[in-house]
């Protein structure tokens, strides 16, 4: 039986980790920074923020964990290669057991909750050249 107990994260609380495909372009440093929320067995919760150097993108193809992932776009879009908003702030996504998924962004805070507690399998990461056609 799991012993569940009830905590809070506050704003300023919590570590903004870089991922280890970071660049820095001119001084300044890109990439990802994920904050995690809870990290359990049972439920990995995180926030990430994505930002690429000025007309560049990060795509970026996963893999959903064993029970799937949940995801939640809070500021900026996915993009597909043609350069089209596929997502933008307020969208929901539940990627299936196993599923690849992905696309290309500049500018993107997402919430994620991988229901296993396993992360996503990063299948690839690129920073390409990219431009979007839309805006928000």
């Amino acid at each position: 039986m799991m012993d569940w107990k009830s905590f809070e994260v506050g704003p300023g609380e919590g570590e903004w980790e870089p991922a280890y495909y970071n660049v820095t372009v001119d001084g300044q440093e890109y990439g990802r920074w994920r904050r995690v929320l809870r990290g359990q067995r049972h439920g990995l919760t995180v926030i990430s923020r994505y930002k690429a150097p000025p007309g560049k993108g990060w795509k970026i193809i996963g893999k959903a964990p064993e029970l799937g992932e949940e995801v939640y776009i809070m500021e900026g879009a996915y993009y597909n290669a043609a350069g089209r908003i596929i997502a933008r702030p307020g969208s929901y996504m539940f990627n299936a057991p196993g599923v690849q998924h992905g696309g290309i962004s500049t500018d993107l805070t997402i919430f994620i909750h991988c229901c296993s507690g396993e992360p996503d399998e990063i299948v690839s990461i690129d920073l390409i050249d990219f431009e979007p056609i839309e805006e928000l």
